[in-house]
């Protein structure tokens, strides 16, 4: 819930409904973020059997969430992000896409997000 829950990977207090993400764990608990670059630090540390379901918020449909495996993000675009990085999820690359124009940066996956030189807030 925006300004009552804590990023599960931070602490900071969720209060940007247009970033962050979920985990649903496969212990069935949900694990919050408030932001892409939190999620992308967090699994990066948890193995991947333990991550269970990832969804990220859809910058164009604030508190909507998206499968992160089939999201678009743009990487560098001119909106601040949460942590600084300048990360934001959309519904998949074509969407993505077609905001680069407008915003900027780079046009990545989910698995692009993890191999890359992403720097994560420390826990």
């Amino acid at each position: 819930m925006l300004n009552e829950d804590q990023c599960g990977f931070c602490r900071m207090t969720i209060s940007d409904a247009r970033f962050g993400g979920e985990a649903m764990l496969p212990t069935g608990r949900v694990r919050k973020f408030d932001s892409v670059e939190c999620m992308v630090g967090w699994a990066r540390a948890t193995p991947t059997n333990d991550r269970g379901t990832l969804y990220v918020i859809d910058l164009q449909h604030p508190g909507a969430f998206v499968p992160a495996a089939s999201a678009g993000f743009l990487k560098g675009a001119v909106l601040k992000s949460p942590m600084g990085q300048a990360i934001a999820g959309f519904a998949d690359t074509a969407r993505a896409e077609e905001q680069r124009t407008m915003l900027g940066g780079r046009v990545m996956t989910w698995q692009q997000l993890l191999a890359d030189s992403v720097r994560a807030a420390t826990p």
